[in-house]
């Protein structure tokens, strides 16, 4: 069975179906139908655009939890850059006037021995009034050249402060061993040129006897430190060999002062006194070089006697000369070396 088709639904209906003007026919029904729509259409948009502007009219509803924003609570992780310190202007520190001291003081020691010896601006010099007051004590001119090797050796000490290579340690050993009293016989050297140029022996054989006590304090602490003869050698050097040579310059002092008193040191008192002195010259040398466990501190005493030998030799062009004093001098210069050689055979063998 066959459905029908659509030609013999029109023979039904009595309308008539050409091919020809199937399209035109359906065209004008669309025609019709959207003309009948559009108007509807119209009047919707026309009502969906009067609504519109009404309702761009009215403000818009806007709830208070809109218009205030919500605290979040954020953790604020710490930087990991490091916050940059406040850096504090550094205090100028203070300029340290210790260290310069020493080298002033000794530039003054130098050039008031300078004056004393040229008699410039004093009223004369050490060798003057060593003449003043003639005795057998009194050793030979070229003697008091030691001055130029102690004044020389002094230097050493002066200097550790100011030489980079120098450990800590000896910087502190001279700061508090040596410094102090390094002043102390600085203005004592000085003061005792002056007391000794005008003539006033007995404030010079005060001061000059200041002036040993002080070495021997200086040398005595220096002595007690373990390492002082193998490390600090360039302190104990000078200091011991000036301290040695101050123990003979108060026995000279103390005889000028004497004759200045009205004793007669060219006699043969004079002479009893001369070996007296020098014997004790070599037993307090003795007694330190024992104490102090240093041999430079004789040094300066042998050296003495060997002056006092030349001084009192029968060939000497000295007026005084004492063959009693030049012979002592021998036999104590001779009983020195033996004495010393002795102690320094029994101190290696321990």
């Amino acid at each position: 069975m066959t459905s029908p088709t659509r030609e013999d639904n029109q023979k039904e209906t009595g309308s008539s179906y050409d091919p020809l003007f199937d399209s035109d026919v359906e065209t004008e029904v669309f025609e019709e139908t959207s003309s009948s729509v559009d108007p509807q259409l119209e009047s919707e948009a026309d009502e969906f655009t009067d609504d519109g502007s009404a309702r761009e009219d009215e403000a818009p509803l806007v709830t208070e939890s809109a218009t205030e924003p919500e605290a979040v609570d954020v953790e604020v992780e710490p930087s990991l850059e490091p916050e940059e310190e406040l850096s504090e202007p550094e205090e100028k520190q203070p300029f340290n006037w210790r260290p310069w001291v020493s080298p002033v003081l000794f530039a003054l020691v130098l050039l008031v021995n300078y004056l004393s010896a040229t008699a410039t601006w004093l009223p004369q010099t050490q060798a003057d009034v060593a003449a003043l007051y003639p005795n057998l004590v009194e050793p030979a001119s070229f003697t008091f050249g030691i001055w130029s090797v102690i004044y020389g050796l002094t230097i050493l000490p002066i200097v550790v402060e100011f030489i980079p290579l120098v450990d800590r340690e000896t910087r502190d050993v001279y700061k508090r061993k040596i410094r102090p009293f390094a002043w102390l016989w600085m203005v004592l050297n000085i003061a005792w040129i002056f007391a000794w140029t005008y003539e006033q022996i007995l404030l010079a054989m005060v001061l000059i006897f200041a002036y040993g006590f002080t070495l021997a304090l200086m040398t005595d602490k220096l002595s007690k430190i373990e390492q002082s003869k193998r490390k600090f050698w360039f302190l104990t050097l000078p200091m011991s060999i000036h301290f040695g040579w101050m123990i003979v310059a108060n026995f000279a002092n103390l005889t000028a002062m004497m004759v200045d008193f009205g004793f007669d040191g060219i006699g043969a008192m004079g002479a009893f006194w001369a070996v007296a002195a020098l014997t004790l010259v070599m037993l307090l040398g003795l007694f330190f070089y024992r104490s102090q466990g240093t041999m430079l501190v004789m040094l300066p005493a042998f050296w003495t006697l060997i002056g006092v030998i030349a001084q009192q030799a029968p060939t000497s062009s000295y007026p005084f000369a004492n063959t009693f004093v030049f012979v002592a001098s021998i036999v104590l210069f001779v009983l020195g070396i033996v004495v010393v050689t002795g102690i320094e055979l029994s101190r290696r063998r321990k």
